[in-house]
């Protein structure tokens, strides 16, 4: 085993004396069911199984004291929520926590939060009767640039929630995954920001699919980085590999969430396999992670 291969696993639960939480409690549940399950694979390759923890935000600082053998999971949540029920020691630690080598993997709106600049266009809990532009700076800046979306925008304040949800191709390192996006957007990195690769991005295709200007796709494909921070790295996505197919059932969740634009049957028909995401993920996000330090 490496030096700094990634030992533990600890997904963030949400601040549960909050009572906004943080993070959406399904994401939580999805995140810690992923890892669990890219263990099988990781074994399938000569690596030592993770452990896996679950930890609410009232201890996470004492469950990160193994940096070099730690990966921090931030599952997705609404980022005002999350600037909310973290306090400026937590973050002080979490930001130390990476220079001293710790690894980390932040979804959708955790990566909005942890980008220096967001700016998100749609409806919210914090503007929930009028879309407008929203653009806020960061309390965790691990990534030096912006972050901006939704890809997916809704087009009527009617529904209220600035996105819908899609089943949306990615690429990297050639290979192609069709994963859940749901509210995700795109990253931009500064021209003198040596700290940050490309992990993944949006083919132009599936951009103008989802309604963005040909002179756009340039500007909008970047869909998943991996960030240096000192010592340690993170990577930043903004679609969600841990839904299949199954999770979804099209009738009750158009009862559900009636007026939403989202095809639940397209998402089912065109999601990629639980195999060929879990793969994906693993060979082209988490395996340059654990190796990048």
């Amino acid at each position: 085993m490496s030096l700094s291969a990634i030992r533990q696993v600890v997904i963030y639960t949400g601040h549960h004396s909050h009572p906004l939480l943080g993070p959406y409690l399904e994401n939580v549940r999805k995140r810690v069911a992923m890892f669990e399950n890219l263990n099988r694979y990781r074994i399938m390759r000569g690596r030592a199984p993770w452990k896996v923890v679950q930890v609410p935000g009232e201890t996470l600082i004492q469950k990160l004291n193994d940096p070099m053998h730690t990966l921090l999971g931030i599952p997705a949540g609404q980022s005002t929520n999350l600037d909310r029920v973290f306090s400026s020691d937590q973050l002080s630690f979490i930001n130390k926590f990476f220079e001293n080598g710790g690894r980390g993997y932040l979804t959708c709106g955790a990566s909005y939060w942890a980008s220096k600049i967001r700016i998100y266009n749609g409806l919210c809990s914090e503007q929930p009767t009028q879309r407008k532009l929203i653009v806020k700076k960061s309390r965790l800046p691990l990534f030096e640039g912006v972050a901006s979306g939704p890809i997916c925008q809704h087009p009527s304040p009617t529904y209220k929630v600035g996105f819908y949800s899609d089943a949306v191709e990615v690429e990297s390192s050639k290979k192609r995954c069709t994963i859940l996006l749901s509210g995700g957007g795109s990253f931009h990195i500064p021209k003198e920001d040596k700290n940050t690769k490309v992990l993944a991005r949006y083919p132009h295709s599936e951009l103008i699919r989802c309604g963005k200007p040909t002179e756009e796709c340039n500007r909008s494909d970047i869909a998943a980085i991996l960030v240096k921070i000192k010592r340690g790295a993170a990577i930043l996505a903004m679609f969600h590999p841990y839904y299949s197919s199954q999770d979804i059932d099209p009738e009750r969740y158009n009862a559900a969430f009636p007026g939403s634009g989202t095809n639940w049957t397209r998402i089912v028909e065109k999601l990629s396999s639980e195999e060929h995401r879990m793969n994906f993920v693993l060979d082209n996000f988490l395996i340059p992670l654990e190796d990048s330090i």
